[in-house]
């Protein structure tokens, strides 16, 4: 009876055993097999711009008057570090930006294309603080290569509605690699 017993807790014991060194082999494999992203970044620094334009419609007939439209824009600036952690050039090949609203909508915009870009700072001076240098669409980084600069966003909505929101994430697309999204915090609360 004794040997009946010895016998069944050294089954256990022998698969126990078994079942840890696979455990252990595994992890160790996945470990030291574990390679970092290809391609990793950050958003340095986001910027606000809210831009409010009254403009007046329509001339109006004799005694009326025409009438007055608003609009309600944001600019966003952020300025963007990407590196590649890769053993190959890596392609940058276009940029946008996803924003949930505080309904729940999704809402994408493209970043501004090199010539839109310079022509935000002319038509809107009080952005000239933010100027700085552009991060540039089709660019290949070599490996270990850091590249730098400034990504413009427009949305039509006020700041209330940028300040209610769930999320805002910039997301850079490179040629036969996944995508890297970048986040950007929504306020407390959210």
């Amino acid at each position: 009876m004794d040997e009946e017993r010895n016998s069944g807790k050294r089954s256990l014991l022998i698969v126990l055993v078994a079942t840890v060194i696979v455990v252990v082999t595994i992890a160790a494999y996945v470990y030291i097999d574990e390679k970092p992203p290809v391609v990793a970044g950050q958003i340095l620094k986001l910027d606000i711009t809210p831009i409010h334009t009254e403009m007046r419609v329509g001339a109006g007939a004799q005694g009326v008057q025409g009438g007055m439209d608003t609009y309600d824009q944001l600019l966003i600036t952020a300025e963007v570090q990407v590196r590649n952690q890769g053993t190959y050039p890596i392609y940058l090949h276009d940029m946008w930006s996803n924003l949930t609203t505080s309904t729940g909508d999704q809402e994408r915009c493209l970043a501004a294309n090199n010539t839109d870009f310079q022509s935000v700072f002319v038509a809107y001076p009080q952005m000239a603080s933010f100027k700085a240098e552009p991060l540039l669409r089709d660019i290949t980084l070599q490996p270990g290569q850091i590249a730098h600069g400034l990504v413009i966003f427009h949305y039509p909505m006020t700041k209330d509605q940028w300040d209610a929101r769930h999320s805002f994430q910039a997301v850079l697309a490179f040629t036969n690699q996944k995508d890297l999204v970048l986040p950007w915090p929504a306020p407390p609360g959210k």
